[in-house]
């Protein structure tokens, strides 16, 4: 049975999947998102588009109006110079605009860790985001807890051209489980393609198994042709400077040694039961190999 959905967050790596494979379901698609060529892009391909500022609330009850279900999430901002700001102020416009739309079915990206009061970085927006979901009167909600996204690891693309190595703050032998967005996409295509959700759900996602930082070095070597490619670790500071330096606000960076922190301490993330329901199929060989090594080539191509 076709559905009306809306997808915020249309142009993001994620979004932009579930649009695809929710139109492919024979739905009525709406991207919601800022205006830009990927939304564009989006309407090209059959969806309807609403552009415009996530921090609208008058907005984001126009964009939900009407649906049978939406896809919620808050877009990150690398840039905010408070980072929890930013989610508080685009969480509460959408749960505003939940409301007043009348929107009773919704899947809300949220993170591995969300459980979590404190300690976590940046995942403590989406905490408080599932609480403030929790809270709208007749609306089911499945929120979806991923883990470490593959796609973090684009952010050594730089430091591969330019250093020839990969490097962070998180112990080079400590395993997590990873997952590539692709994945988070179909599974949010498959909850809101399927039957109604009833009250309030909570899916981990994990991916296909845990990897350390140093095999996901080789995997990344192996695709670019680099197979000698060391993973080095930097101390905190070290690694705070050189987020900054790439373009994080001073908070965000901090939030992120927060997080990295914990994981190192293996506070977060790796204490997750892995069931069927919760592995996904997608391989960071694989990963490596379709989405890492397209964007490595393409951005030593136009450097």
């Amino acid at each position: 049975m076709s559905k009306k959905i809306r997808v915020l967050g249309a142009t993001g790596n994620i979004g932009t999947v579930l649009v695809h494979q929710l139109l492919g379901q024979g739905h009525h698609v709406t991207a919601v998102a800022r205006p830009s060529a990927r939304l564009d892009a989006l309407q090209q391909a059959g969806a309807t588009v609403q552009a415009g500022d996530l921090h609208d609330a008058a907005f984001l009850t126009e964009a939900l109006r009407g649906a049978d279900a939406a896809f919620l999430m808050i877009p990150p901002n690398s840039a905010a110079p408070d980072v929890m700001a930013h989610y508080q102020q685009i969480g509460e416009a959408t749960v505003q605009a939940v409301r007043a739309s009348g929107l009773r079915q919704a899947v809300n990206l949220s993170s591995n860790g969300a459980d979590l009061p404190a300690g976590t970085g940046p995942i403590l927006g989406v905490h408080y985001q599932e609480a403030r979901l929790n809270a709208v009167d007749g609306l089911a909600v499945a929120h979806l807890r991923p883990a470490y996204f593959m796609e973090n690891l684009l952010s050594s693309v730089g430091m591969i051209q330019h250093m020839g190595i990969t490097g962070g703050a998180m112990r080079p032998d400590l395993a997590l489980p990873m997952i590539a967005t692709q994945d988070i996409a179909a599974y949010a295509a498959e909850l809101l393609n399927g039957a109604p959700l009833e009250g309030q759900s909570v899916h981990n996602l994990l991916g296909p198994r845990n990897y350390s930082q140093q095999e996901a070095t080789a995997a990344i070597g192996q695709a670019i042709g680099r197979p000698e490619l060391p993973y080095v670790p930097f101390s905190y500071d070290d690694a705070k400077k050189g987020m900054v330096g790439a373009g994080l606000s001073d908070n965000m960076a901090s939030l992120y040694v927060e997080m990295t922190r914990s994981l190192n301490e293996e506070k977060l993330m790796v204490h997750e039961t892995r069931t069927a329901a919760s592995t996904t199929p997608t391989t960071l060989e694989e990963f490596a190999q379709t989405v890492f090594a397209p964007a490595f080539r393409g951005a030593t191509a136009g450097a």
